[in-house]
């Protein structure tokens, strides 16, 4: 009996904690600067990253989406096969592909006639890549975040974007992981494998830390969990890493889904009035659109101290 008892109580928590910690949550993964993005630009990592990611995405059955600048396709101003071969080894994944404009320009920094140039001479390859596949490009992840200074950009850019069947990509766990993986190239480069352990064993924590206040945002914007998409890059950091990443979004309650189940979902026909530099997750754009206070945006978990020392970057 007494036996009997202490397992059914060890049934009893069992369900208790996997409910508390494993609700019903989904994310996108989206990947951004594809082909690459590192210090490392020899044809190897172009590779090793494509293949790895692409695994990590696969293992664990993830519809990731890749965000493509068809500037870096090239080489002395053409389109390299090798790098084009890479985009089309998504779509013989099954993965989806969008547009993050030609070179990653700077909206703040521009006229809107020449950002929307250069989304136009973003999409030649990778249209043409996607129609082999009989897909079609759908979204637009903007460089940097950055949606608008003016109310006249952000207007005119959201128009734009329609007028050429562009579904703006949402971001709602934005991170400092592009600092990580400057540090860990810089742990290549130096032959440092204990470094490069280092940076990984952190980059993880960080970025449960990152997932888990965003899990709190989302409760007290719309009091409950909304599909989240992450936004990541195309590197040697998630080369290594991504399916350890993935297995912690696993053991939290995720499911993978895709941009366009995410999008489905009411939270993200929220108003978005936001003008301004920053480049921010929408969640913070509901956010400020609510006049929410100050004290919701604090308590974002920041880039440990020597990442950004090692990267020679400040966040």
């Amino acid at each position: 009996m007494k036996k009997a008892l202490i397992f059914l109580l060890f049934i009893l928590t069992f369900f208790s904690i996997h409910s508390q910690t494993n609700p019903n949550r989904q994310v996108v993964i989206t990947i951004d600067d594809l082909p690459l993005v590192s210090r490392l630009n020899d044809k190897q990592t172009y590779s090793s990253v494509t293949e790895g990611i692409l695994k990590a995405l696969k293992d664990y059955n993830a519809p990731g989406i890749g965000f493509v600048n068809e500037k870096k396709l090239e080489i002395k101003d053409v389109a390299d096969p090798f790098r084009v071969a890479l985009l089309e080894d998504w779509l013989k994944a099954g993965m989806e592909l969008g547009n993050h404009s030609y070179s990653h320009p700077d909206l703040n920094r521009i006229t809107l006639e020449e950002y929307q140039e250069d989304i136009l001479k973003g999409e030649t390859i990778t249209k043409e890549l996607l129609g082999k596949y009989q897909k079609e490009m759908r979204y637009f992840r903007h460089p940097f975040l950055h949606t608008g200074n003016t109310s006249e950009k952000k207007e005119g850019l959201a128009q734009f974007l329609a007028a050429h069947d562009y579904q703006p990509a949402p971001v709602t766990i934005d991170n400092a992981e592009w600092i990580f993986a400057r540090a860990y190239d810089n742990a290549i480069l130096a032959k440092d494998e204990k470094m490069k352990a280092k940076i990984g064993g952190a980059y993880l924590a960080y970025m449960e830390a990152k997932t888990a206040f965003y899990e709190g945002q989302s409760k007290k914007l719309f009091q409950r969990e909304i599909p989240q998409i992450l936004l990541i890059h195309a590197n040697t950091l998630n080369r290594d890493y991504l399916g350890e990443l993935l297995q912690m979004f696993h053991d939290r309650g995720y499911a993978f889904i895709s941009m366009e189940k995410a999008l489905e979902d009411s939270a993200y026909d929220s108003k978005d009035e936001f003008v301004g530099i920053p480049g921010i997750t929408w969640l913070d754009r509901w956010a400020l659109t609510r006049k929410m206070p100050k004290a919701f945006f604090q308590g974002e978990p920041p880039a440990p101290k020597f990442i950004q020392d090692y990267a020679g970057i400040r966040e």
